[in-house]
């Protein structure tokens, strides 16, 4: 059955930051929304808000009385899950979070996000460059937006998806886009890909979802990256170093957020913008108004020590890096 088919969803696992978008997405729909999660957060105090039912801890009794409601379930969620334990004995039809998106991706015309750091930040500054251009997108992210009312999801009226394609898990490998930015790739999720080059597999089968003559957009100064993407012959394929100079040091003037790493990511939202067709004065334009999203370099303010004479306030940020070289990318930034 499609999504299409029911109009109730019960979401384990609702407090994510994937999650939570999809399940405003149905939200914004019509469907009637339900769901829990292990601890309370502002996430789900605003879901509450916006009309969702949900149970902080999860049991049994959370969905015993569930009748005709597709479950959606984080990739958290494993089968010991009281709640879906339940969900499985009643034989409710499940659908992974992944999943879910993948069937969302069919019924749009997908513009993906990949990559393994970068993706939130590029994602976000795409997505504002689409509603600048008036092409009225819906945006599924994985951060919160000032320019979304502090939420990870936008309801657009047109025909486009812009996705944060996670590559954890292989989640990404269910989404079906027509057009894909990839940031880089890196020894990341090991848990799961064991070592490099598994997750240089897993992105081949990402772009292998492509339909021939798909675009995908990769940033080549990440060397695996440029090797990955090099062996889908059956793609148009563009390179952010072919940018023009002139226009990568605008983008570099002009970009408020600081770091190398972020005009890398610019240059992706830049360039796959320009493959959906959009001027670019629009593009130049919706990139210098962007101020960065949450918990990636966010300014919080100023801390002054309680200390007699110590006059010097120190700024202070909060940024969501933790993967060795995201770290290193961020203190670079910060020192520029």
């Amino acid at each position: 059955m499609t999504l299409n088919n029911y109009k109730t969803i019960h979401f384990i696992g609702i407090g994510g930051i994937g999650v939570s978008a999809l399940a405003r997405y149905f939200l914004s729909k019509g469907y009637k929304v339900s769901g829990s999660d292990l601890s309370d957060s502002p996430i789900i105090r605003d879901l509450v808000k916006e009309g969702a039912i949900i149970h902080i801890g999860q049991s049994a009794s959370n969905v015993k009385n569930l009748k005709n409601v597709l479950v959606i379930y984080s990739q958290a969620v494993n089968s010991d899950n009281p709640e879906m334990k339940q969900v499985l004995k009643m034989g409710l039809e499940c659908k992974s979070y992944p999943e879910a998106v993948g069937e969302l991706t069919k019924q749009f015309k997908t513009i993906a996000i990949a990559g393994a750091h970068g993706k939130s930040t590029t994602t976000a500054m795409l997505a504002l460059i689409l509603v600048e251009a008036g092409l009225d997108p819906t945006v599924i992210v994985g951060t919160k937006l000032k320019e979304f009312n502090n939420g990870n999801f936008r309801l657009g009226k047109s025909e486009y998806l812009v996705l944060e394609a996670d590559e954890y898990g292989g989640a990404f490998w269910n989404y079906h886009p027509f057009i894909s930015g990839i940031t880089n790739i890196d020894r990341e999720h090991l848990d799961f890909y064991k070592n490099f080059g598994g997750v240089k597999k897993s992105f081949r089968k990402f772009i292998a979802n492509h339909k021939a003559g798909s675009k995908i957009i990769f940033n080549d100064f990440n060397k695996a990256l440029g090797e990955v993407v090099s062996k889908a012959t059956f793609l148009k394929r563009y390179s952010i170093s072919d940018v023009p100079a002139k226009i990568k040091n605008k983008i570099k003037r002009m970009l408020k957020i600081p770091g190398k790493h972020n005009q890398l990511n610019a240059l992706v939202a830049y360039s796959v913008a320009k493959g959906l067709g959009i001027s670019e004065k629009i593009i130049l334009k919706s990139i210098g108004k962007f101020n960065g999203v949450w918990r990636r370099m966010e300014y919080k303010g100023e801390f002054k020590f309680p200390i007699p004479n110590f006059q010097f306030p120190i700024k202070v940020f909060d940024d969501y890096a933790h993967h060795p070289n995201e770290v290193k990318a961020t203190l670079q930034g910060l020192k520029e």
